[in-house]
């Protein structure tokens, strides 16, 4: 049998990338300006034969439809009709010659594999985002992380909430996590999520409600849900006896949302009670936030930075650095503060976003997680399982947290 050999791409000889987008007129006119393109730059695999709309591989390479992953020689494809008559691949993984498909690793879609395994960034490899999401929809084995999977960044809802399917919602993240391989969803509950009380200025009557909520879902899967204890730093004398009372009820790290800018005074006496019970406080940051909106704190990383700065012994989690917006200006100031780890969760899925983390602060202060929604978050551990290695990998995925955390929380830690 032939030796594995990565799939080398170069950048004078590029391979065509499938298309993300789906049948109809806008994909058809799509693929033919792309096909068109091709054929002007010389790409490799022009004089294969090509089905109209299909994608354009290698020389040698098998032909796939249009939306197909890129193989190399000798690899065979097999697409799977959906139904409407769209076709797909059936999996997007990286082929050898004379190797069984199922021996093949699996990369995202929309990546290219660099020799060794390491694949180039989504903003190489057209929108990550847009073909991980349509994986996410189409594939029904999600991967199982070996050990454990710890989402340091979940939500669930309860019956003060605007959602009145709230139950649904919390049994749908349960079974999410399921097919991914979570082992511990560390959860919080804002408050009433805006019904009661603004969701970054929530009430003291709402924050106890939505904790003593939280507790309940621990009690009722405690191999599964983790809690912290949220709080709301303007209403000090409230913050300290809730956070004491958590703690007590087994939670195990503060939550902070947007609702005092973290670098305010007022969260001193909340980080000090955070260092003498040895728990993370996760707060809420805005990406490079200008201005103040109603009812919530502009709070970026520059300012928690700033916290933690003051308070070295304590375990910060900058949240959501997938949020939205400027993250490039959070990654310019985390190198200086070593006592911040960031978490990785959030809707944005930006070309090159989980790259520069890594160059930022390295895979030792980098932790996974998913917020309100699960699927990008999925996508983000596709592309991490293709970007690290297993050492590093298990870091993200779950050791790091296990430092965060106090010992023992987390089942088989």
């Amino acid at each position: 049998m032939e030796a594995l050999r990565p799939w080398v791409v170069s950048a004078r000889a590029p391979a065509a990338w499938a298309l993300p987008v789906g049948p109809g007129a806008r994909g058809r006119a799509a693929a033919a300006r792309f096909q068109a393109g091709a054929r002007r730059e010389g790409r490799p695999g022009d004089a294969a034969a090509q089905p109209a709309g299909g994608a354009v591989h290698p020389a040698g390479g098998a032909v796939h439809p249009a939306g197909g992953a890129v193989h190399p020689a000798g690899a065979v494809a097999r697409p799977a009709v959906l139904g409407g008559g769209a076709v797909r691949p059936a999996a997007a993984a990286v082929h050898h010659p004379g190797v069984r498909s199922g021996d093949a690793a699996v990369r995202p879609v929309g990546g290219v594999v660099r020799p060794g395994g390491v694949v180039v960034g989504a903003a190489a490899a057209g929108c990550a985002w847009l073909t991980c999401r349509s994986m996410m929809a189409q594939h029904t084995t999600p991967p199982q992380i070996p050990a454990m999977l710890i989402d340091v960044h979940a939500h669930f809802y309860h019956d003060r909430t605007p959602r009145a399917d709230w139950r649904e919602r919390n049994t749908s993240r349960l079974r999410a996590g399921e097919r991914i391989g979570i082992t511990t969803h560390v959860a919080s509950i804002l408050g009433s999520f805006g019904l009661t009380s603004p969701t970054y200025f929530p009430s003291p009557a709402d924050l106890e409600y939505g904790n003593n909520a939280l507790t309940a879902l621990e009690h009722a899967h405690p191999d599964r849900i983790r809690g912290y204890v949220t709080v709301n730093p303007n209403y000090a004398t409230h913050a300290r006896a809730e956070i004491l009372r958590g703690l007590a009820a087994g939670m195990i790290g503060i939550k902070l949302a947007a609702s005092r800018r973290a670098s305010d005074p007022l969260l001193d006496p909340i980080c000090e009670l955070a260092r003498e019970r040895g728990v993370p406080v996760l707060h809420h940051v805005w990406q490079h936030r200008r201005r103040d909106w109603p009812g919530q704190e502009a709070s970026d990383a520059v300012e928690l930075c700033a916290l933690a700065a003051r308070h070295p012994n304590v375990r910060f989690i900058l949240a959501h650095i997938g949020g939205g917006g400027d993250w490039q200006h959070s990654l310019a100031v985390l190198a200086r503060v070593p006592n911040v780890a960031v978490d990785l969760s959030g809707s944005g899925v930006d070309g090159g976003m989980l790259e520069s983390c890594l160059t930022a602060v390295g895979a030792e202060r980098l932790v996974w997680g998913t917020d309100l929604t699960m699927d990008t978050g999925w996508a983000k551990l596709r592309y991490l399982e293709r970007l690290l290695a297993p050492r590093e990998l298990e870091l993200v995925t779950w050791k790091n947290a296990a430092r965060l955390f106090p010992h023992g929380v987390f089942p088989g830690d």
